[in-house]
């Protein structure tokens, strides 16, 4: 009970909200004008927090660890239209940890059908992150149009890990931004999936990458705790079950999946840059070397 109550009051704090003891106990008033604070307060009313089971539409269920509270699709979607946020499609709840609102996980479910996930198994991070960066690339001339952007994907913060005994899949991209310098970071996205027999949970937690670390344990404890019901997993799928027409690439939001070229995997990426600084720096030590003893050598034939 006590680490229900702490998430609570962390949450309220980080979400810049200082309940009164009236307001956390009324219920709302339906003639009244919802406000960011009697919304919030609501959500934490109905919230469930660790170490309960929480109810994930009628597909699944997850068991809370930690400081994690999650937040019923009803109260969540007040809490996310009052703070000018966007309900995604498919949204069931809100998952609130340790940063509180400052970095809120939108869990949503995509009836999507079955999808392969143990598909995944085929393809190397080198080969996902290309082809995110061909997804991106692609998407970019719309971007430009809507006086956007152009993006790119840089580098992995969490490279894709899949766990094929619960089928589950995480990761998360540094995409930012074009004309940034190569050490720029900025916002990060970090998804979770459970796959099962009509579709999957989804799980977004948008952060940085000085927060990486709390959004992967956030994800992680998430996804040690979801469970499909029974006749709803990933292991229930009969041949007469539908078929996700997009399969993996779809759920990752990639347009195709395809191996990375030598270049794209490693030229493009940022692990060459302190590569090839280094190698400039060696040949500049060995022409030195080389310029010295031509040097030296001028120097014996003078005496």
């Amino acid at each position: 009970m006590r680490r229900i109550v702490l998430a609570a009051v962390v949450a309220g704090i980080l979400a810049g909200l200082v309940l009164t003891p009236s307001s956390q106990a009324a219920s709302p008033d339906p003639g009244a004008i919802e406000t960011p604070r009697s919304a919030f307060a609501e959500a934490l009313r109905q919230a469930t927090g660790a170490p309960a089971r929480a109810e994930l539409a009628d597909q699944a269920t997850v068991r809370l660890s930690d400081d994690l509270l999650l937040v019923p699709k009803e109260p969540a979607a007040r809490v996310l239209n009052v703070s000018n946020l966007p309900v995604p499609k498919g949204f069931v709840a809100l998952l609130i940890g340790p940063d509180g609102m400052d970095a809120p996980g939108m869990v949503t479910f995509v009836p999507s059908g079955f999808v392969d996930s143990d598909a995944v198994a085929a393809w190397t991070a080198d080969d996902i992150l290309s082809s995110l960066r061909n997804t991106v690339e692609q998407q970019n001339p719309d971007r430009i149009q809507h006086g956007l952007q152009p993006l790119e994907a840089r580098r992995w913060l969490l490279p894709p890990t899949y766990n094929p005994a619960k089928h589950q899949l995480s990761w998360a991209a540094l995409i930012i931004p074009r004309s940034a310098p190569r050490e720029s970071g900025g916002e990060v996205t970090f998804h979770a999936i459970g796959f099962g027999r009509n579709g999957y949970i989804h799980l977004s937690v948008v952060s940085s990458e000085q927060a990486a670390s709390s959004a992967q344990r956030m994800i992680a404890a998430f996804l040690d705790g979801l469970n499909f019901r029974p006749g709803k997993a990933y292991s229930d799928v009969n041949s007469q079950d539908r078929r996700s027409p997009n399969g993996l690439e779809g759920a990752m939001g990639i347009i195709s999946l395809a191996k990375a070229h030598p270049s794209d995997s490693f030229w493009s990426s940022d692990r060459a840059i302190p590569l090839v600084g280094g190698a400039v720096a060696a040949i500049g030590v060995l022409a030195l070397f080389l310029n010295l003893h031509r040097q030296m050598r001028l120097n014996s034939r003078r005496m």
